[in-house]
């Protein structure tokens, strides 16, 4: 009796931890799965594709945090991202490509994160981008702050954000390069912060990014502004990025046809969205890339698009997205997570999607 007695005893004090542990403890799990069909035409080939993650790049994600006591907790995330066409892994094959993070919070202090992380100048931009980084993506003509420009993430870093300051909050972070010896201790470091103030119907962002080149003799850098107000059903937005290309490029070969970044650039876009109803949503965006390093390396792009909501969680969308290149530049359009090339000098690529999307 007395065996059984404490075996139910001891069944019970487990039962009973189990309970705190899960009461300090929250894991949730997340994601988007997206499926599109999307015709593009680059000026040369046309060609009909079925996509994954036309508007949204699909992902499966965990998202932890315990409670330390005192205002402090333990907090991490693990975000996956993969292609619905096939199944296979995004982000060249990497098991958490999207987001990988472990971080310390506190309400008072903010907060301080370590791993692989999207940039500032990513969290800048994305308030204002009516294509929220999909069809016609902003980063299409604005450099998110990362290395490599193709993607919006760095590795290897440490993220600090503030509390709320007021209106007010900061980020700040650092990416090592980490590169092998005898290479500079210095090269390929980004550095970028952001300053996000939200206040009723508006919403403003200023960012800085520095990427160091493999010798840490030069820097691409670029300071970048947005800006947004809603009003009802209306949402009115803009950003402006004036960048140098100085780490990357040389006098020598001082534009890329093909890559919407130079040694000296200007990027500016305007835009907005607007329900027509609760469930359709339309937007628009207008890009212009004014290169200052040398002539015809010029690009406008228009995007117009449009989405259904079948519940909160699954709608479906449809956007064209067309680039006016100029005589000497040959860039391609983006979705969320593919670009549309090779594209001839002087082309104007285009692109019509239509797709469906879960979020979870």
């Amino acid at each position: 009796m007395k065996s059984k007695q404490a075996s139910l005893i001891g069944a019970s004090v487990a039962v009973l931890f189990a309970n705190a542990a899960s009461a300090q403890s929250q894991v949730s799990i997340y994601g988007i799965a997206d499926a599109c069909f999307s015709r593009s035409d680059t000026g040369a080939t046309t060609t009909n594709r079925l996509n994954s993650g036309c508007q949204s790049g699909s992902r499966l994600g965990f998202r932890g945090s315990e409670d330390l006591g005192g205002g402090n907790s333990a907090t991490f995330v693990l975000e996956n991202g993969f292609n619905i066409d096939d199944g296979s892994l995004g982000q060249g094959g990497r098991m958490f490509g999207r987001k990988a993070t472990v971080g310390l919070s506190s309400r008072t202090l903010g907060t301080i994160e370590m791993g692989r992380d999207y940039a500032p100048t990513f969290y800048a931009l994305s308030p204002v981008d009516p294509t929220a980084f999909g069809i016609g993506t902003l980063s299409n003509t604005m450099w998110t702050g990362s290395n490599p420009t193709t993607v919006a993430r760095n590795d290897n870093a440490v993220n600090y954000i503030s509390p709320a300051l007021g209106p007010v909050t900061l980020r700040a972070q650092y990416s090592l390069g980490e590169q092998a010896a005898p290479a500079a201790k210095g090269g390929r470091n980004t550095f970028g912060f952001n300053a996000i103030y939200r206040s009723g119907a508006w919403l403003a962002s200023v960012a800085y990014a520095t990427h160091a080149n493999a010798a840490d003799t030069a820097n691409d850098k670029a300071t970048t502004g947005g800006l947004s107000y809603t009003s009802g059903a209306l949402t009115l937005s803009g950003a402006v990025q004036a960048g140098r290309w100085e780490g990357s490029r040389t006098s020598a070969t001082p534009s890329s046809a093909s890559s919407i970044f130079s040694r000296d650039y200007r990027s500016f876009m305007v835009g907005g969205s607007y329900f027509l109803q609760p469930t359709v949503k339309l937007w628009v965006s207008l890009k212009r890339y004014d290169d200052r390093t040398a002539n015809n390396f010029d690009a406008n792009q228009l995007t117009v698009a449009t989405s259904y909501a079948l519940s909160r969680r699954t709608d479906l969308y449809a956007a064209y997205s067309r680039l006016k290149n100029a005589s000497s530049s040959s860039y391609a359009i983006s979705d969320a997570t593919t670009a549309y090339g090779a594209v001839a000098p002087g082309a104007s690529p285009s692109l019509f999607a239509v797709g469906m999307r879960h979020a979870f």
